[in-house]
């Protein structure tokens, strides 16, 4: 891809991954244009649910190079997001490039492949048409379009039905008979605010799955256990493997299925998932927990959800629904519940509709999503690049560095590999995650605990040296501390490599 000529350059969707791009391009002095189809920039914390928050530990959700205000809580809530990323647009001036309530509709190519791009937007149902040297598609994981599923005789029902983005207020949910569907954050969350006021509180569920306690054993907060270099190497063997991780699962094969097995244990105890002896409902997952978190719903639950479930305040059912009626659901399993409110926490439908036919072809979406070279680039496409797309449990991190990879790969800093080499990588990470990895219709961006290798190899292009801890135990900080934003900070400003 020939960067020399690329200087204006459209990115699409202020939230997260909008924003902490155009830093990263406005820094090194490329003219940008942000699209945001919303009033307000912010993404998925713009109008968040009835007290919505990250689910991690503050230090874990923040800009390696604009860190949180001091005392910012664990779990931090949405709306002191929603100011963070705010006064983070003012201070690298971006606010002034987004164009809000401005939605792409049309992405083409201006000519041939790697000429440019012929953007159409509408604003106040008039659209415009604009030309770009580059585009990077910012839109994450998720969109605005909730995934609403279809069920028998739904129109039969006399109580309300809603997706949980759309529950607000406690006053929805007060002296009310409430069934949340789903099991995933979204769903959990729904069923803590409703047993606070609802009569009665049901959660119905398919499947399932391992949680990540805040703290394991009540102490240590979940990164000790998640985010170091000990666990990367005990989990299912990435695409790329070292000498190391190829003998620990080899040789030490055994000794990995037993240190999961121990974890599985402590987190059955402390998250109380036993049916004891079938008076309740199993909560104990089908999959182990090495595979199983690698699934769609990973996830850091609020830790009154097992508390509240458990002393009956949050009724669990593992069935489907197999109708409604006229006052409530009828359940696969043969139960039938009396309600007034149906949450629908059923997750979201991600729009790339605005992608040119020809183009979405070559990227070649599956049932499982579109794969594409360090979750960034399809080198058939040249000149569009993805920030966002790769779900990681440092979600802010893993998109700042896409950011600062990218604004390199422009400055020819990095050298790409060959496009047969390219695909060759995109092939065989499609091979590795379909042979293991849960299916989801998002499995193609899904990384989730193997986060840390895939910063490593980021970084490793960038030249620049993965291993981040510093100090006279900088060894022993490596295998057993927690990697958070702030390990990244100078690499972030542009500083830090070796080459």
């Amino acid at each position: 891809m020939e960067t020399n000529n690329i200087n204006k350059i459209a990115i699409i969707g202020a939230g997260v991954a909008g924003l902490c791009t155009a830093r990263q391009l406005i820094g090194e002095g490329f003219d940008c244009t942000l699209f945001e189809r919303n009033e307000v920039l912010g993404g998925v914390w713009s109008d968040g649910y009835l007290n919505f928050g990250v689910q991690v530990q503050h230090e874990l959700y923040e800009f390696p190079d604009w860190p949180l205000p001091e005392g910012t809580p664990d779990f931090t809530p949405g709306p002191i997001i929603l100011k963070y990323l705010h006064d983070y647009a003012d201070h690298f001036e971006i606010s002034s490039k987004i164009r809000f309530n401005t939605r792409v509709i049309d992405l083409a190519e201006a000519d041939s492949p790697g000429t440019g791009w012929v953007l159409t937007s509408e604003n106040k149902n008039e659209s415009s048409q604009e030309n770009f040297d580059l585009v990077v598609i910012c839109i994450g994981l998720f969109s605005n379009t909730p995934n609403i599923p279809e069920f028998p005789d739904r129109d039969k029902f006399h109580g309300e039905v809603i997706h949980n983005s759309l529950l607000k207020s406690e006053e929805q949910l007060k002296d009310k008979r409430v069934a949340i569907i789903g099991y995933g954050k979204g769903a959990n969350d729904a069923a803590v605010e409703s047993a606070k006021v609802a009569s009665q509180t049901y959660m119905i569920f398919r499947e399932a799955h391992w949680p990540i306690p805040q703290k394991l054993a009540g102490i240590l907060p979940f990164k000790w256990g998640l985010l170091n270099r000990l666990t990367s190497t005990l989990i299912p063997v990435y695409q790329d493997t070292t000498s190391v991780e190829r003998t620990v699962h080899s040789i030490g094969k055994p000794l990995v299925w037993f240190y999961w097995r121990i974890v599985e244990t402590l987190f059955l105890f402390q998250c109380k998932l036993g049916s004891r002896f079938g008076t309740r409902v199993s909560l104990v997952p089908k999959l182990p927990i090495e595979v199983d978190s690698f699934g769609e719903p990973l996830q850091v639950p609020k830790s009154e959800f097992f508390r509240l479930a458990r002393a009956g305040r949050i009724d669990l059912h593992h069935s489907e629904i197999e109708r409604f009626t006229s006052s409530g659901l009828q359940l696969a399993n043969g139960e039938s519940l009396e309600l007034d409110t149906v949450i629908l926490a059923t997750g979201w439908k991600i729009d790339f509709s605005f992608i040119a036919p020809d183009i979405w072809e070559k990227l070649d979406p599956g049932d499982d999503g579109f794969y594409l070279y360090r979750h960034i680039m399809n080198p058939k496409v040249p000149g569009m690049f993805f920030v966002g797309r790769a779900a990681t449990v440092s979600s802010i991190l893993s998109y700042s560095l896409q950011a600062r990879w990218l604004v390199d790969l422009l400055k020819e800093r990095i050298q790409l590999p060959s496009e047969d080499a390219m695909t060759k990588n995109i092939e065989n990470m499609k091979a590795w995650k379909r042979s293991w990895m849960p299916f989801s219709s998002a499995r193609s961006a899904r990384l989730n605990v193997h986060t840390q290798h895939y910063h490593d190899e980021l970084v490793k292009d960038m030249g620049a040296n993965p291993l981040r801890k510093t100090g006279f135990f900088a060894p022993l900080k490596e295998l057993i501390f927690p990697y958070e934003p702030k390990d990244y900070t100078s690499l972030l400003s542009g500083e830090g490599r070796h080459r």
